[in-house]
């Protein structure tokens, strides 16, 4: 397996030697954290670089000039017959934070000036030496065929290439899109290139998400003899490149960074180096990214980077591990779950890893709370309606599944008995021991009267917050009835329950007591 060799400045500026046998790297940064800086110091610093600049042209002359092949080479790889002549850096301020970028790189007709020169200088090798190579306009035509199974380039009475869509058109490339452009200037800027090592500003400049890893993937193993390093802030494109180095770059002073490499993780990649990012302490979500836990804790939590994670298992999950790399990222993560019919056990058990459960069953919930419901009915001036809401809840939503309730509840607290119960048996003969005694161990019937006689209680006392806290119910938020008695349709109810968040302090700090802190 071949090995490639790189530098990075250490924590003195300082040239550092690493290793892999993966053909590329990824370097990662905010805006403002030395990325440019960074890459003009690689070009210093290495003797077999060539760096293709983030800020470069796409736009394709209507003439090429034709030149031998040295003429042709001297005139797009000049630059690089001086001693590392670096780009030139320009700083601009963005919300408050100096960046920097490279002056625009029009190189195009010199690339493609190059690339047909260089095609000719192949077929007069093969001649001479009478054998036959895929020169670099096979390459390059394969390479795009590779990214593009439906659509095709080729070479027309050796002017340049066509673009020849997946319906038969041809037509010149000059009315190519912009991405199409960028990526056929990189695959032939990629094919030309001598240096071993390749830099490349923003891979992901003028291009769709979704051709950015399968270009740079392909390019990858068509040069297998070159490494590839990227600068980037593209955090999904660091994540998807599996195999790949990755550093974090965390500051800059103006003279030394402080880069840290991102070591494999229990987090997956993506998640992880989105956090990387957030600048701010993490709260962990359930639910995806237009969730309602998303959204309503997003305005609930505005001081904490929100982060959905579909399961609570993996709120438990991601919130552990990000707090174990804390000395990666400098960073605290909490994490919030459903109550659902959890036992306290659990509960504490997630306390001690920073996560904390709701002050009600689940989060649908929270869109239920008295204050909420309310509040929706001073819009239409009907507060003296609650009681009819509440009424409704009780006597029809909740009274209806109260068996099942029950019974949920109960099956929950036995599974989490048995679990506790063969955790703690470690022989054969423990486990014989604890099956013959699951009955006393378990103490069902008591269990189920104490679970029963709660639930009840909640019911005849009409307690409305012990019913939210542990009436597990989603449909409520859809369920026409309700909806008509609150004077809002399936599309409104929460919508306007997020407005009222936003805009009414007041209605935040009621809400707040059924959220947990994570300051105290």
């Amino acid at each position: 397996m071949e090995e490639y060799i790189y530098y990075l400045p250490d924590e003195n500026g300082d040239k550092k030697e690493f290793k892999t046998n993966a053909n590329s790297i990824i370097i990662v940064g905010a805006n403002g954290s030395g990325k440019s800086r960074l890459g003009a110091w690689m070009e210093k610093e290495y003797g077999n670089l060539y760096r293709i600049p983030a800020q470069r042209d796409t736009t394709i002359p209507e003439h090429i000039t034709r030149y031998n092949y040295k003429q042709a080479k001297n005139n797009l790889f000049k630059g690089y017959i001086d001693p590392h002549p670096s780009y030139d850096i320009f700083y601009y301020k963005y919300n408050g934070h100096l960046n920097a970028t490279t002056k625009l790189c029009s190189d195009y007709d010199k690339l493609l000036g190059y690339f047909l020169a260089y095609e000719q200088e192949q077929l007069r090798r093969e001649h001479k030496n009478s054998i036959a190579t895929e020169n670099i306009t096979d390459k390059t035509i394969n390479i795009w065929k590779e990214i593009f199974p439906h659509r095709k380039i080729d070479l027309i009475k050796d002017e340049f290439l066509c673009f020849i869509s997946n319906i038969g058109n041809s037509y010149d490339v000059r009315k190519m899109s912009d991405g199409e452009r960028a990526l056929l200037y990189l695959i032939m800027y990629v094919l030309c290139i001598e240096e071993k090592i390749i830099l490349i500003d923003e891979p992901e400049l003028h291009l769709h998400p979704s051709l950015t890893n399968r270009l740079w993937s392909v390019l990858e193993k068509h040069r297998q003899d070159c490494l590839f390093i990227y600068i980037t802030h593209d955090l999904n494109f660091a994540a998807n490149h599996i195999e790949a180095d990755k550093f974090w770059i965390k500051s800059y002073n103006g003279q030394k960074w402080e880069i840290e490499k991102i070591e494999k993780n229990d987090i997956p990649q993506e998640l992880f180096l989105k956090l990387l990012g957030a600048r701010r302490d993490i709260l962990f979500v359930e639910g995806k990214s237009e969730s309602l836990d998303t959204k309503i804790y997003s305005i609930l939590y505005p001081q904490y980077q929100i982060i959905p994670c579909s399961s609570c298992e993996n709120v438990l999950n991601y919130t552990k591990t990000f707090n174990e790399q804390n000395a990666l990222h400098g960073f605290n993560a909490y994490g919030i779950i459903d109550r659902d019919f959890r036992t306290q056990e659990e509960i504490d058990s997630a306390n001690k890893n920073q996560v904390k459960v709701l002050e009600v069953a689940e989060v649908e919930n929270l869109f239920l709370l008295e204050c909420i419901i309310l509040a929706i009915l001073e819009q239409s001036d009907a507060r003296e309606k609650f009681e009819e809401v509440k009424d409704y809840i009780f006597e029809t939503k909740f009274k209806n599944v109260l068996q099942n309730q029950i019974s949920e509840k109960l099956e929950k607290e036995v599974k989490h008995k048995l679990k506790s119960i063969f955790k703690e048996s470690k022989t054969p003969k423990q486990i014989q021991e604890k099956i013959s005694s699951l009955e006393q161990l378990i103490g069902f019937e008591n269990l189920h009267k104490d679970i029963e006689n709660k639930f009840n209680s909640v019911y005849e006392s009409k307690d409305y917050d012990e019913l939210l806290k542990i009436f597990n119910q989603k449909g409520i938020l859809e369920n026409g009835v309700f909806l008509s008695k609150v004077g809002k349709t399936k599309d409104t109810y929460t919508k306007s329950v997020l407005k009222l968040l936003r805009e009414n302090e007041e209605l935040r700090k009621e809400v707040l007591k059924y959220i947990p802190s994570f300051t105290e």
